[in-house]
Parts: C-alpha cells; sequence; structure tokens
C-alpha cells in the first residue's frame, strides 16, 4: 500500500489545533526547529511521538517535507485506514541528540499518514491507554457510567476495550461503547442505522473517522446527557433488534384457529406490536413535524400489510414512519411519497388550493431516515403514489 501524500506542515496545524486541547499534547520545541518536532499526549509525563519536517527554512517557517511521518514509541500500529507502517527506523539528529527521548531506535515505532483525519485517529488511539487510565477506568467514573447503561437496558457484563466501556444487551444485538474525556463523553454505536438515528435525536453530529465504531458521537456535554443518549440508544437498539417479529410469531400462535377471526387478530396483534416499535425508534415523535402527543400519532406502513411478502416485512421498524394524523392520511392514500432524501413529493392531482387546506406547505421533509428505509420507499413511490 502507498498512502497519498500529506504535506507535513499541514500536519502541524492538526496537532496544534483543536487536537492539542483533546489529547493534552504537549509540544517540546520551538516551532522553529529543524528535522522533527517533539510532543507528547497526555502532558510532558505522557506518550511521546514526533512528527518529521525535513530541513525546515527557519526564516520563513516552511517545511518541505511532503508526507507526514510520525514517529511513536514502540508499539503495534492500529488497523486504521490511510497508515503505512515505515520499515526502517528514524535516525534524524534531532531525536538521536536526545538520549532520554523514548523514540530513539529500536524503541519506536514509525508510520506515514495519509491524510489529517488518519493523523488524528492515529493520535487518539496512541493517547486511549492514557485516556482509560486517567478517565474511564477509575472507580467513580467507571461506576456512574456503568449505572448509567444499565439504567438503559443493557443487562450484559460491560467490557473495557481500551479507553472504551463497551455495553451490550440480551435483547438486542446492538453495542455502545463509551468514552470519558476531560470536557463530557464520547458513545460509539455499532451499527450505523442505530447511530444516525441517535446522532439525530440528540443534536450531536457523527465524526468523520468513527474507528474502531460503525458511528461515533463526540462531545456529550455531561453526566444527565450520557444517560438521556443511553437510554435512547437502548430504545433504538431494541426496535431494530427483530424482536418483535419473535414476538409476534409467539403471539399468532395463540390466536383461535379460524380463518377470519384468525386474520383479523393476527393483524391487529402485529399493528399493536409495529406501533410500540416505531414509537420507540422515533422517540415518541411525528417523523416531520416532531408533534409528541403519542395518542395522536399514527403507525404508517410505507409498504401496506397486505402487500407484504412476509411477516419479516410486516414487523420490520424500517418500513414505517410515525405520522400526524393528516400526514398519515395523505400519505396512506397516496397523496404524498417522501425522496430518499425524505423530502416530500405532493402529488400533483391535488390543487395548490387543496394543499394549502390539507395543511401542506411542500417544504415537509422525514428528519433522519436511515439506508434501511429506502427501498421500502422506492416501492410507495411506484406503487402507492398518485401520479397524474
Amino acid at each position: 500500500m502507498t498512502v497519498s501524500k500529506y504535506p507535513a506542515r499541514e500536519a502541524l496545524q492538526v496537532v496544534d489545533g483543536p487536537l492539542a486541547k483533546e489529547l493534552g499534547i504537549h509540544r517540546f520545541d520551538d516551532v522553529s526547529r529543524t528535522k522533527a518536532q517533539l510532543f507528547a499526549v497526555g502532558g510532558t509525563l505522557g506518550r511521546q511521538f514526533a512528527i518529521v519536517l525535513g530541513n525546515t527554512d527557519v526564516t520563513t517557517g516552511f517545511h518541505p517535507a511532503q508526507q507526514t511521518r510520525v514517529i511513536l514509541e514502540k508499539c503495534e500500529l492500529p488497523v486504521i485506514a490511510g497508515i503505512e507502517p515505515s520499515d526502517s527506523p528514524y535516525e534524524g539528529s534531532r531525536i538521536k541528540s536526545n538520549q532520554d527521548s523514548r523514540l530513539a531506535a529500536p524503541n519506536q515505532t514509525s508510520c506515514v499518514v495519509s491524510d489529517g483525519e488518519t493523523l488524528q485517529a492515529l493520535l487518539r488511539w496512541y493517547a486511549s491507554p492514557l485516556t482509560a487510565k486517567a478517565s474511564t477506568s477509575t472507580s467513580l467514573e467507571r461506576t456512574r457510567i456503568e449505572k448509567a447503561a444499565i439504567d438503559a437496558g443493557f443487562d450484559l457484563t460491560p467490557e473495557l476495550r481500551d479507553a472504551w466501556l463497551v455495553f451490550k444487551s440480551t435483547s438486542s444485538p446492538v453495542q455502545l461503547g463509551v468514552q470519558s474525556r476531560t470536557d463530557g463523553y464520547d458513545i460509539g454505536v455499532s451499527i450505523e442505522s442505530v447511530g444516525r438515528r441517535l446522532s439525530g435525536d440528540l443534536g450531536v453530529p457523527i465524526v468523520s473517522n468513527p474507528l474502531p465504531w460503525a458511528v461515533r458521537l463526540n462531545g456529550i456535554a455531561g453526566y444527565h446527557e450520557l444517560h438521556r443518549a443511553l437510554q435512547r440508544g437502548a430504545e433504538i437498539a431494541q426496535a431494530v433488534s427483530g424482536n418483535p417479529l419473535k414476538e409476534f410469531q409467539s403471539r399468532a400462535k395463540q390466536v383461535p384457529d379460524s380463518t377470519e377471526v384468525q386474520r383479523l387478530v393476527t393483524q391487529r396483534v402485529g399493528q399493536d406490536i409495529f406501533r410500540r416499535e416505531l414509537i420507540g425508534y422515533w422517540g415518541g415523535r411525528c417523523a416531520i413535524t416532531g408533534l409528541d402527543v403519542v395518542e395522536l400519532l399514527r403507525a404508517s406502513h410505507i409498504k401496506p400489510w397486505a402487500k407484504c411478502d412476509t411477516d419479516s416485512e410486516r414487523l420490520d421498524v424500517f418500513n414505517g414512519l410515525l405520522l400526524a394524523p393528516h400526514l398519515d392520511a395523505l400519505f396512506d392514500g397516496g397523496w404524498v411519497t417522501f425522496y430518499d432524501s425524505g423530502k416530500i413529493q405532493v402529488s400533483t392531482a391535488l390543487t395548490i388550493h387543496q394543499r394549502t387546506m390539507a395543511g401542506i406547505s411542500g417544504s415537509e421533509q422525514v428528519l433522519g431516515l436511515a439506508e434501511n428505509h429506502l427501498p421500502y420507499l422506492a416501492w410507495h413511490r411506484e406503487n402507492c403514489f398518485r401520479k397524474t
């Protein structure tokens, strides 16, 4: 593998930027130093690393190195895209002359990184044992985090993976990780659709390099917010777990053996389960308006119950939208549908006046669609939407 060129001067901007505060990066050198600059994560006594600069022009501060070579204390590099190990140790005079440096050969691991995101991921990983030791694994902090997870329903023994406390449940395949920071918490989610739904509900953006998670949210502001985030994550995880289908199949077996009665009762049982799971997935709010009066909301199938080929489709939480009554009626009747972006599409069978009377502006949008919703929406556009 050959990584793309990433100028060393840009790497220094990353190291000296917000990442410095996040990881407690200490700079040992003046910025005009040549050849290599020394740093440590976690303060002056933390783990050392260096950025190789080449023969810096001290009058202009220009660093000619067009690749970013990072030197770490002896370690096994993580599996992160954009990292290429360097086979030979770095023998530059700046490090070689410093006999106390823990980066001097042979006590170093050297690699080249392809871009700023890769560099940030590498340094976060490099700092993680210190972060875990200083925060997540401390007795009081770990107890507080575990309590929040237990309250949310994560009932299996947590694991400590690097800086992450990882929580699992017997009722869902989703794993959530929590990493403590000086200014709050990070959350990692093992399934992308769950993480994206959680991001939308919390109003916390998804970071671009989520490793080792499918989705990672940085900057949960405090313990109260963490407690709420884990509760919400557990609700979403439960909704996508597949357990509703198992519950439906179990309850359907108990229905009296009469063809018409069985059909009606079975459908009612399934729709009750489906509604409950949609309420959990959408957080008890209309997917478009945000209306949070649960009693008024409708569990609207995208591909109707009668048109589904399997019970798995009928009970799939991604085959539904939780909608305010007027939107449910319009969607169910094919008067409106939604693009993959979530933006509404209104049938031309409705006049402008009729749209206004129905309370539709044309700017409505479903927020937080997952990729799993898209095949069902494509089916609705093709088979239910009124095209004139």
